[in-house]
Order: C-alpha cells, then sequence, then structure tokens
C-alpha cells in the first residue's frame, strides 16, 4: 500500500491503534491527504462528505483507492453517495425502539467475505448499529454480520477500488469491536486489500497471493494471521 489515513480525530484512536506498528499511518484534511499517494482512507467519525469531495474521492476509489466508512451519530442515514448500501433511516440498539433483549455477537463470516478464515471470538458484542435496507444483493455485498443476520460491515466493488462501511463506530461507543484483537485483524486484511487492481489468479505469482492456511509448529492447519506473507 501506497500509504494509510485517518482524519485527526479522537474517533481514529483505536483505528491509529490497530494499524501502527506496521503501516505508514498519516492524518490531516481531505486535501493534505490526497496531495499524496494514498491507499486506504479511513473515515472514523462519518458524517456527510460535501458534493466537490464526494466528486473527488469517487474519482480516486475509481482509480483503486479503498474508502472505509465507519457509522455513528452522524452517520445514521444516506448522508452521501459514496456508501455500499442503502441505509434505513434509524438504527438499531440494546434497549432502544429496534432493539434486542441483549446486546448482539457475531455471526462466524460469510464465505464471500475476505474475512472467512478468521476466528470469532466470543467477547465481541454490538448495542447499537446502523441497518441496510434488505435489496437482493445484500449478502453479496456483507462481508460480517451478526447472529441474526443483519449486516455488520459492508462492501462494493466501485472502479478498481473499494466502498466499506463499518455498521458501528470506530470507538467503543457502540460495540467491544473496536477494543478486540479482530478489529486489527480485519482492517489489515482490508489493507492487504489495496493493491487497486483486482488480481487475476490465472497469472498471479506467488508473491500475490495470499495464504489461506498455515502449518504451526505441532503440525496443525491454522488461519494466517496479518504478519504472514508469502515468499518466492
Amino acid at each position: 500500500a501506497n500509504g494509510i489515513a485517518a482524519p485527526l480525530l479522537e474517533d481514529a484512536y483505536y483505528i491509529r491503534q490497530a494499524l501502527t506498528p506496521g503501516a505508514d499511518v498519516r492524518e490531516g484534511d481531505l486535501d493534505t491527504l490526497l496531495s499524496r499517494p494514498l491507499a486506504v482512507l479511513f473515515m472514523a467519525s462519518g458524517g456527510r462528505l460535501l458534493e466537490t469531495e464526494v466528486e473527488r474521492l469517487g474519482r480516486w476509489i475509481d482509480a483503486g483507492g479503498v474508502l472505509v466508512r465507519f457509522a455513528g451519530p452522524r452517520l445514521n442515514d444516506n448522508v452521501d453517495p459514496l456508501l455500499p448500501v442503502h441505509l434505513r433511516i434509524g438504527g438499531r440498539s440494546f434497549g432502544g425502539a429496534l432493539s434486542w433483549d441483549e446486546p448482539a455477537r457475531m455471526a462466524p463470516f460469510p464465505e464471500n467475505s475476505p474475512f472467512k478464515a478468521m476466528a470469532v471470538p466470543d467477547d465481541v458484542t454490538v448495542a447499537s448499529q446502523v441497518l441496510a435496507e434488505p435489496t437482493p444483493d445484500l449478502p453479496d455485498k456483507t462481508w460480517a454480520r451478526l447472529n441474526d443476520g443483519t449486516p455488520l460491515i459492508t462492501a462494493t466493488r466501485r472502479g478498481q477500488g473499494w466502498l466499506i462501511l463499518f455498521h458501528v463506530t470506530a470507538t467503543p461507543e457502540w460495540s467491544s469491536l473496536p477494543m478486540s484483537g479482530l478489529f486489527v485483524d480485519l482492517l489489515h486484511r482490508i489493507v492487504d486489500l489495496s493493491a487497486g487492481v483486482a488480481v487475476d489468479d490465472t497469472t498471479a505469482g506467488a508473491g500475490d497471493l495470499a495464504p489461506l492456511q498455515l502449518l504451526d509448529g505441532r503440525g496443525r492447519l491454522v488461519p494466517p494471521d496479518t504478519t504472514a506473507r508469502t515468499i518466492e
């Protein structure tokens, strides 16, 4: 990746902690961040993008950029076009009008998800989320979901890049996900996706392919962690 960025806001703390060390993390406004080559842009606090920003970010995503957004009080409806799914007006929370009897837990990752080899820890709970409108293509866009089937992470391809939405905040306000080791693995896997051009498996070299499983010191096949890399 050429670079990773997160806005200079308190909401970006857990993103920053998850990505460093090991990534070139830069913080600033949109003009500053896009003035240099950039692979992934994290918008931690949600909120509406201006029309000029939508146009500029759209071109950047089409060229291979990965835009990762998080839900929150300022992103609880369809604020602008740069979202992977259409959101329902109003979210759902533990103890709210649309509520669970208790905080929800994550389901195993779907087979179409780039996170499918990751284990889901039992201690990650969700107390609030923004909801996606049900559509025929929603399952194809869902990379992570809760036990009741509602999406937790959705994504869609745009040009050579990606639009990705976490349906919870980047802080522990809505879920315990940002405080978990899984959060670190999810963000690093997203960074690994940010080559900008989809890899053709028929022509890819060994260095282009992420490992599916590893053989540990006891001879067991285990899912790869975020430090695993192939060699020529």
